[in-house]
């Protein structure tokens, strides 16, 4: 017989979790419906258990310490909302004992999921993470399931609602940097300190979950060469528009014969694509796979809500296994070999920016810079400034990675530059 109830232990009762509870509370029908018995929340671990919660937790049993509410008898599902890598204990104790796990907590995932991965596999269980990366969209289980034995040539993905936003903002209201940020702290879109969002962290840490997903390759995320969008100006997103672009932050994953490139930074992609209507606080998650071609995910990155949403649906799914008394074979999927293409050897098209000295022989020494580092334009454009200034906008052809940033240097340090130089690459397969 199924048992009575799923009861559940909740680590965190932050915004996420409140947002599951009213969910759990709202669509407890639809649920039960669903699993075959009801999910009961028994108990949850707070910093402050005396702390008044925006939650109604009367019935519940409130404890400060996590590995003990992992650990109770009365546990039979651990979701994990209270981020950060302290949990570990509780998340390894809770697989030790053959209970399924749910988390949202993409930093400690980025870190040790593959640790993870194996201690549920050694108990034969599961531990659920689609909350992670992308938030509401439903690509880790579509990667799992009915993806799971493609193979995947590309992934491309808008990771971060908060970068999104400012981009989307700067491009369609004319905003400056520091104008879209602040809008985006009053939507509730940026944290207080956003400096995992800006600096591009939080999306190499996303996009290494979905490179262990899609490629099956374990990839530190401070392995991925990483830049964010601090210092990117107004004029930047002009001049992408002027030449038919947008400006997007993207994780990139894209397999070559030599191997693996990944990467972290913003982008100029061409208008047509589908990621570049990817806008404000959505997400977008891009794939090119052998046999299904091309593909996009798309939908709210973030929000307690739509956050709240994934979680339940994992939570969902580990229920039904209870009730159906699933247990998963006792191996964890091997990865495979993770060669990795430097940084260096990647090639690709540059946009770069200029703020120059307006007189006779400029233009020759900057072509003297690029040329001496193998670098050739593709498409220039000068406008005139003031104070005997000029701008000087190129779109590069093709060329290496680290050759590009070797004349990028060798410009920086013309007399005749007034400004350190724009370059930002161009994305366009």
């Amino acid at each position: 017989m199924p048992p009575p109830a799923v009861r559940v232990g909740l680590l965190g009762c932050g915004v996420v979790a409140t947002g599951f509870l009213r969910l759990l509370r709202e669509r407890e029908r639809l649920i039960r419906e669903s699993v075959g018995a009801p999910l009961i929340v028994t108990r949850v671990a707070v910093r402050d258990p005396a702390k008044r919660r925006g939650a109604d937790l009367s019935g519940v049993a409130l404890e400060a310490d996590p590995v003990a509410v992992a650990a109770a008898t009365d546990v039979d599902l651990l979701i994990e909302l209270a981020g950060g890598e302290a949990v570990f204990d509780a998340l390894r104790t809770a697989l030790e004992r053959g209970v399924p796990v749910v988390t949202a907590n993409k930093h400690l995932l980025s870190l040790r999921g593959e640790e993870l991965e194996r201690l549920a596999a050694a108990s034969g269980t599961t531990i659920r993470y689609e909350a992670s990366a992308g938030g509401g969209i439903p690509v880790l289980q579509a990667l799992e399931h009915g993806l799971r034995t493609e193979r995947f040539q590309l992934l491309v993905a808008i990771l971060n609602g908060t970068t999104n936003y400012i981009l989307s903002t700067m491009e369609r209201d004319g905003r400056d940097f520091a104008e879209a940020l602040d809008a985006a702290r009053k939507l509730g879109f940026a944290e207080s300190d956003p400096t995992l969002d800006l600096t591009g962290a939080d999306t190499a840490e996303k996009l290494s979950i979905l490179v262990r997903r899609a490629f099956r390759v374990s990839v530190p995320h401070a392995s991925i060469p990483t830049e964010g969008i601090i210092g990117m100006e107004q004029e930047d997103l002009r001049q992408a528009d002027r030449f038919g672009y947008t400006v997007k932050l993207l994780g990139i994953a894209l397999r070559h014969s030599d191997g693996l490139d990944l990467r972290v930074h913003p982008a100029f992609i061409p208008k047509r694509y589908l990621l570049a209507s990817v806008r404000d606080e959505f997400n977008g998650v891009y794939l090119r796979g052998e046999a299904t071609g091309s593909m996009l995910f798309y939908g709210k990155g973030a929000g307690a809500l739509p956050t709240a949403q994934a979680v339940l649906g994992d939570a969902v799914a580990a229920a039904r296994e209870i009730v159906g008394g699933v247990r998963y074979p006792r191996a964890a999927p091997e990865a495979e070999p993770g060669k990795r293409l430097p940084l260096d050897e990647v090639r690709t098209k540059y946009y770069l920016r200029l703020i120059v000295e307006d007189r006779p022989g400029v233009l020759a020494q900057v072509a003297g810079c690029l040329g001496g580092s193998r670098v050739s334009v593709a498409q220039m454009f000068q406008a005139e400034g003031i104070r005997g200034e000029a701008s000087i906008t190129m779109l590069t052809h093709d060329a290496r990675d680290r050759d590009v940033r070797d004349a990028v240097k060798g410009i920086a340090g013309l007399p005749a530059v007034r400004k350190a130089p724009r370059a930002v690459r161009i994305f366009d397969l």
